[in-house]
């Protein structure tokens, strides 16, 4: 494996092509792949015929590339046969020709067959009541699945795809059809147009019986595909598509490329979404936009979703990652930029906020020995797998906000215009970003990326002194091992407690600086920038007084900084719950709903008995007070985020046993008999068909599966399911279990239903999973079945789980996948640590509280 010096050594110099990891010889570079599919639906195989032009950079008689699962009937290297050796472990073909070949131009034809996989790995399948539609996914490394290729990200080429389908149904790929012939049997010959230089991974094959909507921005074809008859419930992410595209667009200073951009949607738990250029693939969760099922939160959902997806189109598919050890800046990016360009065209959904969370989230990961770097070395497609983390997506969103934030907006945004305009078409580093943003900004950018992506962990700023406050920097760790010493060239923006305009400065190493603001200060103003802040009493005694009146962002940075610093020990768990007990009703409904998802995480920690009804006597009582605000129903012309934060207090709620919801959700439900859908709204419906399932009795359990069955709507399917697998009742929940691993469940959900069970039933999920985990992750891609177990096991608060899962590890998963594990340890040994150490704080303070 690299080791960090040389990692440092590339950021500096930033990798020449050469440098770049493979592990194919560098003996040779692909032109062009001319490509005809000709799938069996029925069978579940297809036939492939490629033509691959490549480039040889000296003489020589072979060839290698990349092949898995394909088996290879005749190859050719210009008009002659080559022999074929295939090596399965290294994913490998090696055609060799009959006689020495030039350096220079060939083409490599090749006849072959493969399978139609029963997973989001490759070409798959996804079968829903009344059809079944085929749909590729190839991130990181699975085009190779598909046909025999370079498959690494700077391997660019142009890919012509045709294929040999059923005229009933559609097919798609990136570039739009050029012809479409009749053939024999009932079958049609497809042509589509060559593509742009693109990487493997981004190529994409479809085939189903869709329904179109679509749009003209700017002289590009936008539209969505959906299942025949589901079309409009795209309206939504149709109209977000047409605005985003404008808005990158002039945001990037480059027009989207390609003629047509397709927004592909599939029923089930296909793949989450995949940027594939100009032909984006979604989980219908991620598209759908139903009046009758969906709620203002998912509409949002849907927004960022595709916003994320979109910006892709040029932050990983115009300009590409050399290779995955700089996936986070495609996909951090990515992140930032949907956050950014949801903010413009809905600051009513305050998603800056929504943001927050994320970074939280990111935070308490990187506060663990499991964590790693943001730019983390990558040797083999393990590696890269597992590459797809919160680290990669959450921190390096939130490290680009703080950047851009030091940078200034305008130099940041010129900066990464220069990066378009000079890498286009081809792959960069995270270096040549720096470079150009330096250039733009006039300020060492650089080094502050270089101290936040090539170490792991969160920087610790203290805050001492009320009047003259003064700063320093360690390092904040949630176990001892992340608790080693290290600096950061940290931005830290101040402001003072009394107003005023906001000062940034530098806190580097570990010695005091004196704040350049006079009286009590708010650190990390904004909350922009990634570090947890601890403030001494006299720092906090004022700020903490003054909650109310805090910007909600602030607010919501004090609030979950508290509670982190509280369960880590750096003070007293009192601090958090003191501070959430006294938000007022009238603060932010986002800033609720978060705190609606600590409380009711710390009820996690406990066992049932007399410590828990204490603790959920306190905390429902907190969150009904803003429950009682927002009110159980939506109220006409009432702020989406309102809605938000009522379906997140109500699950806060139901998740803590309060018997006043599971009761109200009980009337509602028995009074339109069970049809859930006569219930008055898509809100309603959502928390109490929640609150039910959570809750549910075996006729209520039984009720709810029915009408998961007889229903013909995918999205009601899966919804229902998810519900479900929730409840609370341990002989219900092995029910769901069992009923995970059959055909029932919607397409590829049965490992998420497993996940969801282990939410509640930690040692249940466990045992089951150990005995039945070939069944469970059938239809699940690589990286989720390497990281499965460990992820069932990370819900476990007892040590002894730790012990069993790297038992398990050891004889089960390589070394090199081994990411989600030592995460799961970790997480393990955390939980285990709160409940010992933490938890009689929080007694202690409700015990005071109830003192007279």
């Amino acid at each position: 494996m690299r080791s960090i010096l040389l990692a440092l050594a590339l950021f500096v110099a930033g990798p020449a092509l050469a440098e770049v990891p493979t592990q194919l010889p560098r003996t040779a570079d692909p032109v062009a792949y001319d490509l005809t599919l000709t799938p069996d639906l029925a069978k579940l195989t297809f036939k492939g015929k490629v033509a691959v032009t490549y480039e040889a950079k000296a003489a020589g008689d072979r060839v290698v590339l990349n092949a898995a699962d394909l088996d290879i009937a005749s190859a050719a290297i210009d008009g002659a046969p080559a022999k074929v050796t295939l090596d399965a472990a290294a994913q490998t073909a090696t055609f060799v020709a009959a006689r020495p070949l030039s350096a220079g131009r060939h083409v490599l034809t090749v006849d072959y067959a493969g399978k139609i996989q029963d997973r989001p790995s490759g070409l798959f399948h996804v079968d829903y009541e009344g059809g079944r539609m085929l749909a590729t996914q190839f991130e990181p490394a699975d085009a190779r699945r598909l046909l025999p290729l370079f498959d690494e990200p700077a391997k660019k080429a142009v890919f012509t795809v045709s294929a040999v389908v059923p005229q009933t149904l559609t097919a798609v790929s990136n570039m739009p059809e050029t012809s479409s012939q009749p053939v024999a049997g009932g079958l049609k010959h497809v042509r589509f147009a060559p593509s742009p230089k693109m990487s493997s991974y981004l190529l994409f094959f479809g085939l189903g019986d869709f329904e179109r909507i679509s749009s003209d921005v700017d002289g590009t074809k936008v539209s969505v595909l959906m299942r025949r008859g589901d079309a409009e419930k795209g309206r939504f992410a149709l109209n977000a598509a047409a605005e985003l595209v404008r808005y990158y667009n002039d945001y990037f200073g480059v027009k989207y490329p390609l003629p047509k951009l397709d927004l592909v949607g599939a029923p089930g738990e296909a793949a989450g979404a995949m940027e594939n250029w100009g032909a984006i693939l979604f989980t219908q969760t991620y598209l759908t936009v139903d009046p009758k099922l969906s709620t203002a939160a998912d509409r949002q959902t849907v927004y960022m979703v595709v916003a994320h997806e979109i910006a892709h189109m040029w932050f990983g598919d115009i300009v590409t990652m050399a290779w995955w050890d700089d996936l986070w800046l495609n996909e951090g990016f990515a992140s930032w930029m949907a956050s950014k360009a949801t903010d413009h065209f809905h600051p009513e959904w305050k998603y800056l906020l929504t943001a927050l969370a994320d970074k939280d989230q990111a935070l308490r990961l990187d506060a663990r020995s499991a964590t790693h770097p943001v730019v983390q070395p990558v040797e083999t497609v393990a590696q890269a797998e597992q590459a797809f983390d919160d680290i990669t997506y959450m921190k390096g969103e939130a490290v680009i906000r703080m950047l851009e934030g030091y940078a200034g907006a305008d130099a940041w945004r010129e900066g990464v215009r220069a990066h378009i305009r000079d890498h286009a078409y081809g792959n960069a580093t995270s270096a040549d970003l720096w470079r150009a943003i330096d250039k733009a900004a006039g300020k060492p950018v650089s080094a502050i990326a270089h101290d936040f992506t090539f170490q792991p962990g969160v920087p610790l700023i203290s805050v001492s002194g009320g009047t003259a406050a003064t700063l320093a920097q360690g390092r904040f760790g949630a176990d001892e091992a992340s608790k080693t010493p290290q600096t950061w060239r940290t931005p830290v923006r101040l402001r003072r407690l009394a107003g005023g305009a906001v000062q940034e400065l530098v806190v580097s190493g570990d010695r005091p600086q004196p704040s350049p603001l006079p009286g009590p200060v708010v650190a990390n103003a904004g909350q922009t920038g990634y570090f947890r802040t601890l403030y001494d009493e006299a720092a906090f005694a004022p700020i903490a007084a003054r909650l109310g009146a805090l910007p909600a962002a602030d607010q919501f940075g004090l609030l979950n900084d508290g509670y982190a610093l509280g369960m880590a020990g750096y003070g007293p768990i009192s601090n958090y719950l003191r501070l959430v007990g006294a938000l007022p009703v009238e603060a932010d409904p986002l800033v609720w709903r978060e705190q609606a998802r600590v409380v009711a995480g710390i009820d996690d920690y406990y066992d049932a008995g007399p410590r828990r009804d204490a603790y959920r006597a306190w905390a429902t009582g907190v969150l009904h007070k803003a429950l009682d605000r927002v009110g159980l129903d939506a109220r006409a012309g009432e702020p989406d985020n309102d809605a938000v934060a009522r379906e997140r207090l109500l699950e806060a709620l139901s998740q803590l046993g309060d018997r006043a919801v599971i009761a109200e959700a009980r009337r509602r439900y028995e009074a339109v008999g069970g049809e859930l859908g006569r219930l008055s709204s898509a809100v309603e419906r959502r928390w109490v068909q929640a609150t039910v399932a959570r809750a549910a009795t075996p006729a209520e359990f039984d009720a709810l599966l029915a009408l998961a069955r007889r229903t013909s709507d995918p999205l009601e399917r899966q919804r229902i399911w998810t519900d479900l697998a929730a409840v609370n009742d341990p002989a219900l929940a092995q029910r769901m279990l069992e009923l995970a691993i059959t055909d029932q469940p919607p397409s590829n959900t049965g490992s998420r239903l497993v996940q969801a069970v282990a939410a509640g039933h930690p040692d249940l999920a466990w045992r089951f999973s150990l005995a039945n985990l070939p069944q469970i992750t059938r239809s699940t891609d690589a990286l989720t079945r390497s990281s499965f177990a460990p992820n069932i096991a990370g819900y476990s608060h007892d040590p002894k789980r730790a012990e069993e899962l790297e038992a398990y590890a050891r004889q089960n998963i390589p070394e090199d996948a081994w990411g989600e594990v030592r995460v799961a340890l970790s997480r393990i040994r955390t939980a285990a640590e709160i409940r010992e150490k933490r938890l009689p704080g929080v007694d202690a303070w409700l015990t005071g509280r109830r003192r007279p």
